[in-house]
């Protein structure tokens, strides 16, 4: 008892871990783990939730409660069973930071998140010339481009690319809504526009309401080389609410939302052509997200399916936006 009180361990007796472990002190299956969503350098992390790790990077909803666990020894079952089954998608996106474009298309290449076509448009557009100065332009997260919005992390950008590449094809009409500084754009007329020679079908447009963000996308244009895009009106930047498309260039082959809208907008389904494909982020501001995937049949009927869970700023109108920032 004396031993007890003055905080001493007799012999033989081994101290009960604590609930929660300290930095430095999970067993070596959960540093393993850890540092597989964690990487030393460059560490991304896609700010998904403002929970940390013992190792202070950002954790998503699906592994959040699975780093502060007890020893190996005292892992319950439901614990033992995360481990197995958080989606690789957040281990693979956090480890595509990289020191330059070209490295950064290579690690999500590497980590199979872009497929060979989107891996050469994404080389064809740094990505540095359209993020703020002072950002890290290769790092796999989302960053803030002010006016309340941000730029979505690179392996968002790649998968929304994989899942229209179909739709992407020269002489497409694509329309990217809430555009923000125009990457995406651009590298949506890397496959509609800057590929169609001969082909004046083919149109790009984006749209975002606040009208800082249409002329700083123009700049970014301009400064990637693209400025001819713009002036021969193959892809067009306009400031306008993005919920209600874009009227005058539909119907549009493939369009992508890049913030989170109530629900899906009756008026983004209505442009959408036949054989199109509109992929959008669903659900409340601060809440549970999808990334729904929309086709509209030759025959105009729609399906929808859910891709995978996200979270994304809300598709609003640009007051609400401006309040928030």
């Amino acid at each position: 008892l004396r031993l007890r009180l003055q905080g001493a361990r007799p012999p033989g007796v081994q101290v009960r871990p604590p609930r929660y472990m300290t930095p430095g002190s999970s067993p070596a299956i959960l540093r393993r783990f850890t540092r597989a969503f964690h990487p030393n350098t460059p560490r991304g992390g896609a700010n998904l939730t403002s929970r940390t790790s013992v190792r202070g990077a950002p954790l998503t909803r699906h592994h959040r409660n699975v780093t502060r666990t007890p020893s190996a020894s005292r892992l319950t079952k439901r614990a033992a069973l995360a481990l197995l089954c958080v989606p690789s998608i957040f281990t693979m996106a956090w480890r595509s930071s990289g020191a330059t474009n070209d490295e950064l298309i290579d690690n999500l290449f590497a980590n199979d998140i872009a497929s060979d076509a989107v891996q050469a448009a994404m080389r064809r557009v740094d990505r540095k010339n359209y993020v703020l100065a002072g950002s890290n332009p290769y790092q796999d997260s989302p960053q803030t481009i002010g006016y309340g919005a941000t730029i979505s992390a690179p392996h968002m950008h790649a998968y929304a690319l994989s899942m229209l590449e179909d739709r992407l094809r020269p002489g497409a009409r694509v329309l990217d809504v809430g555009s923000g500084t125009g990457y995406l754009t651009a590298l949506f007329a890397e496959f509609a526009v800057a590929a169609s020679e001969g082909n004046d079908e083919g149109v790009v447009v984006g749209v975002d309401h606040i009208p800082e963000l249409v002329a700083t996308s123009e700049k970014n244009f301009e400064r990637d080389g693209k400025g001819h895009l713009l002036a021969g009106g193959r892809v067009q930047l306009v400031t306008g609410d993005g919920r209600l498309g874009y009227p005058p260039r539909a119907p549009y082959d493939a369009i992508h939302v890049g913030a989170a809208a109530p629900f899906v907008p009756p008026a983004l389904v209505e442009q959408l052509a036949r054989g199109g494909r509109l992929v959008v982020p669903v659900g409340p501001e601060g809440g549970s997200q999808e990334l729904r995937v929309i086709d509209k049949g030759a025959d105009g009927r729609v399906t929808e399916k859910t891709a995978m869970g996200v979270i994304y700023v809300p598709l609003t109108d640009a007051e609400h936006q401006l309040k928030n920032r």
